[in-house]
């Protein structure tokens, strides 16, 4: 198998390196970046020399199995195309785009292409949320009525070695801010509790970061299945937090990520039990979303997260930002379930 990681970036140097420890040779791996530093720091430290500098000289040399789109969140839509076309499965980073325009072309040629399209939503392979997962479908705590999630972190602490203000992340334009970004706690909403139906938001900038992006947005989302969800995600938050609360007819779960930790309240009893001793290299999610992606890709399973998860994520986001500018609730565009493992 022969594999294109589009990026060379903190992503695609993980992707690289976890193809190589599942057992890929170097010499099937494919880069596409255009940085020269990156390049240089590619073949001294991992040991890869095929690189191209541009997509369609790096599509124009080689037959790939899959390719990693972990370019700038405004290319994944158009490269998606160019994979599809060329009958390439695809692991694409979240988010799917920073709008829907090309999607219906995309669907299009992965259709008629028949490849697989995985959208990188890792937190659905941490150990703690499939922990909160079984939890759920075992009906631990009944009927569930209510969400409460957070992702908030310091922007830049998050590449301290590189300066945020250059960082795709402070401009609109390339797919940054935080509701895109952080759309993670959003999937994991949908993953856990149901699909999107309405929304209520405020997505703005309020912090003194330097950066042309939203910074914060607090979503209240009502699910297709009645439950009422608090979403709040920030890039200012000097206090890190990753939580999610799911409060049902007989007791609460929740799970904190920086905790490693899953509580389960039960009602009846009053006790709190706490799940803990979850594997704590995070890197462990990436090899198992890595597995899963070429098993599906092989047809021995489904993705965990396929191109409709990615779609309605972004139908709520875009619902989001509309109603930021209209003060008003405003309904999800989503109908087709989600393919969800």
């Amino acid at each position: 198998m022969k594999f294109l990681i589009i990026g060379g970036g903190s992503i695609g140097k993980r992707h690289t390196r976890n193809l190589i420890a599942l057992g890929t040779s170097k010499d099937d791996i494919t880069i596409v970046e255009t940085r020269a530093d990156r390049q240089q720091e590619i073949r001294e430290t991992i040991g890869v020399t095929r690189i191209f500098d541009n997509l369609d000289k790096a599509l124009a040399a080689e037959t790939y199995f899959a390719g990693f789109i972990c370019a700038p969140t405004n290319l994944h839509i158009p490269m998606g195309i160019k994979l599809a076309e060329k009958g390439i499965h695809i692991l694409m980073e979240k988010p799917l785009a920073h709008n829907l325009d090309g999607i219906e072309d995309l669907k299009d040629k992965v259709e008629s292409s028949k490849v697989v399209v995985a959208l990188a939503y890792i937190f659905r392979f941490h150990p703690g949320i499939q922990r909160l997962k079984e939890l759920l479908v075992s009906g631990a705590i009944g009927k569930v009525l209510n969400v409460r999630a957070e992702f908030s972190e310091f922007l830049p602490d998050w590449h301290p070695w590189e300066d945020y203000r250059t960082f795709y992340m402070a401009k609109k334009s390339s797919g940054g801010g935080s509701i895109l970004d952080q759309c993670h706690i959003m999937d994991l909403v949908h993953y856990l509790v149901g699909g999107f139906k309405s929304v209520y938001a405020i997505n703005t900038k309020v912090s003194g970061l330097e950066i042309d992006a939203d910074d914060i947005a607090e979503m209240i989302v009502t699910l297709d299945n009645g439950v009422v969800a608090s979403i709040h995600t920030d890039i200012f938050g000097r206090d890190h937090k990753k939580y999610i609360e799911i409060k049902g007819e007989h007791g609460n779960l929740y799970w904190d990520f920086y905790a490693n930790e899953v509580q389960h309240y039960v009602a009846d009893t009053k006790i709190k039990n706490v799940h803990r001793k979850f594997p704590t290299d995070f890197n462990l999610c990436y090899l198992e979303e890595l597995r899963n992606f070429i098993a599906a890709c092989e047809g021995k399973e489904e993705p965990r997260a396929d191109l409709q998860v990615g779609i309605e994520t972004m139908e709520l986001i875009l619902a989001a930002e509309k109603s930021q500018k209209t003060q008003k609730v405003e309904q999800v565009i989503s109908t087709e379930a989600a393919g969800v493992a």
